[in-house]
């Protein structure tokens, strides 16, 4: 049984795939994140429903990851960060939240 999570991590596979997951911090967040979805290949089935679309697969790729933490409804501490776990603030700094 899962317990209660503490992050929610948007991984960008490809296909964007949200999982909960419990962690201590952001890092930690992804790299749980990462363990649950590609442990045992990969846990999502993509299924083709187009007219003509023969085939749908995960592509192989993470480009990055948006951080979400539980109970944050105002998303003031989510953060995006690049495929190796450092932090993607774009425009902005976090700070300037």
């Amino acid at each position: 049984m899962m317990s209660e999570p503490t992050h929610f991590v948007h991984v960008y596979a490809t296909v964007r795939v949200k999982m909960a997951v419990t962690a201590a911090n952001h890092e930690d967040a992804m790299r749980a994140a990462d363990e649950a979805l590609f442990a045992r290949g990969f846990g999502v089935r993509l299924i083709p429903t187009a007219e003509g679309a023969l085939d749908a697969d995960y592509a192989e790729e993470v480009t990055g990851y948006l951080v979400d933490e539980a109970g944050d409804t105002e998303y003031l501490r989510s953060a995006n960060y690049g495929q190796d776990y450092a932090p993607d603030w774009g425009m902005r700094s976090r700070s300037s939240g």
